[in-house]
């Protein structure tokens, strides 16, 4: 019989910065091992993972306050420093899982 290769939901297993307990696999975090999902794991390893981020399908995704683009994170980033009101078409522009 073979394994799935998604961790399934009921597990245990959180990751520490998106909650989403499903991922084809576990990477290191600043807590240690196994502790981002994959998509997390691989924004934090190239140094790219602000609390802004999220991917879609996180059960704290927020259209309002998060996005899965890198682009879309640092815009709202700049507009929050300069005190700009984001936009409400940008939440349609967010792709999802």
């Amino acid at each position: 019989m073979k394994k799935s290769s998604l961790t399934e939901p009921g597990s245990g297993r959180r990751c520490t910065h998106c909650q989403v307990q499903k991922t084809p696999q576990w990477r290191a975090g600043p807590l240690g091992p196994k502790t981002l999902c994959n998509a997390c794991g691989v924004r934090y390893k190239s140094g790219r993972l602000y609390p802004e981020y999220r991917p879609a399908c996180s059960p704290t995704f927020s259209q309002e306050v998060h996005s899965n683009s890198h682009r879309k994170v640092l815009e709202m980033r700049r507009k929050k420093e300069t005190g700009e009101v984001i936009e409400p078409g940008l939440a349609s522009m967010i792709s999802t899982c």
